[in-house]
Parts: structure tokens; C-alpha cells; sequence
């Protein structure tokens, strides 16, 4: 898992029909809608709130910011090109998870319902030896946003969260001496470990994954 102010961490078979795709190319499917997102206007506050599974207004735009951080070389599980519908079949099963175990949260400008800038997600694990960590998964900021602190206020919201709901250890994985890495670091996060050749990147190569914890 990755994203943030940087790529971060992972592929869906795409059906020979898909569902809700536009009839362009993949490569260009959102790419256009995502670039007014940082170019010829004037940038407003960000705001950070939480998604529930009835915001379903915010799947369009959280599609073009899942493709936008996929070719932009984010290690999310996914590889470019990303199809829209891919996209949007991973959000779907997201909001399909929505609830008080798992939580998700978009940074947008204005009164919340600007243009979409980020997302960050919270899994809070149900074994019940596991009630005192979270993990955090697919953190992204728009490849025209990075710079702004969005990554930063994002992981704030998350972590307030988890403290609210007792959860006093939070994980995450990255690549290994990413960009990633160092802005997790940079936000207090600690390296426990790596594992080897754990995943494959954009150029076929495999990478090896750092293990990330915060004690809140």
C-alpha cells in the first residue's frame, strides 16, 4: 500500500465489456477531468471529511484520482494503464466496506465538496488479540496537488480517528527507500522491517517492501 504526497503501494482482470468505462482509451480515461484539478485556477483550503456508502456522487472523481496516482507510478496494486473500469470496480468494493471497521476520508477544496485532491483509507482488524491497531491503505494526493501538506492533514484526520477508537498502533506498507518511505518518515512513521522482491513495478521490475509503524 502507498500514496500520499508521492506513489505508494498493487490488478483486477478487465471484463471485455465494462461497466460505466467511457468509450476513450484507458491511458486518457480521467486524465483530462484530473488536470483542472491544479491548473488555471486559483487553490482554495483543503478540507478533509469522511466518505459513508452513500456518497456515491464522489466515485467519478475518486476513479480519475486512482488513475491519475496508478500512472503517475503509485504502488497501489495496481498497474498503468489502469482502465476506468478497473477504477471503478475497486471503489465499488471500497464503499462496499464502509462502516465502522473501515474508514475512508477525501481532501477537497472549499466547504468539502471541491475538487478532489486526496484519500486515505483505515482498516481496523476484528481478531480480537488485534483491537489496538489499525492499518492504513491506499493513501494518494493528485500527482498536481503533491506539495501542499494534503498527505499530511489526510494522515492527521486518520490518526485522530484511531486514537478515538483506542487504536494505538497503526501499519502500513511501501516500497523500500521510496519517495514514500521518506514522507511517512517525515510523518513520524518507523521502518520494522523489509520483505524482498514483494512486488512488481511499472517498469516489471520486482521491489522489495518496507514494514511501517506509528505508535499514537
Amino acid at each position: 500500500m502507498q500514496a500520499f504526497d508521492a506513489p505508494f503501494a498493487y490488478t483486477l482482470t478487465q471484463p471485455a465489456t465494462p461497466l460505466h468505462a467511457p468509450s476513450i482509451p484507458p491511458q486518457t480515461a480521467g486524465a483530462g477531468r484530473l488536470r483542472v484539478v491544479g491548473q488555471g485556477r486559483r487553490r482554495g483550503t483543503v478540507q478533509v471529511r469522511a466518505l459513508g456508502s452513500r456518497d456515491l456522487q464522489w466515485l467519478p472523481a475518486l476513479a480519475d484520482l486512482l488513475i491519475d496516482s496508478v500512472h503517475h507510478g503509485a504502488s497501489l496494486g495496481f498497474l498503468a494503464p489502469l482502465s476506468r473500469y478497473q477504477a471503478m470496480d475497486y471503489w465499488h468494493s471500497v464503499y462496499a466496506r464502509l462502516g465502522s471497521h473501515h474508514h475512508l476520508w477525501i481532501a477537497c477544496e472549499g466547504d468539502g465538496h471541491g475538487p478532489l485532491q486526496g484519500a486515505v483509507q483505515l482498516t481496523l482488524p476484528q481478531p480480537s488479540n488485534a483491537h489496538h491497531r489499525g492499518e492504513v491503505q491506499r493513501l494518494m494526493v493528485h500527482s498536481q496537488e503533491r506539495g501542499r501538506g494534503i498527505a499530511s492533514q489526510l494522515m492527521a484526520t486518520l490518526e485522530c480517528t484511531a486514537v478515538r477508537q483506542g487504536r494505538r498502533l497503526l501499519v502500513l506498507e511501501a516500497p523500500a527507500d521510496s519517495q514514500a518511505e521518506a514522507v511517512y518518515t517525515h510523518l513520524g512513521w518507523q521502518r520494522a522491517g523489509t520483505i524482498p522482491e514483494h512486488s512488481v513495478c511499472a517498469e516489471g521490475r520486482l521491489h522489495s517492501a518496507a514494514l511501517l509503524y506509528k505508535t499514537l
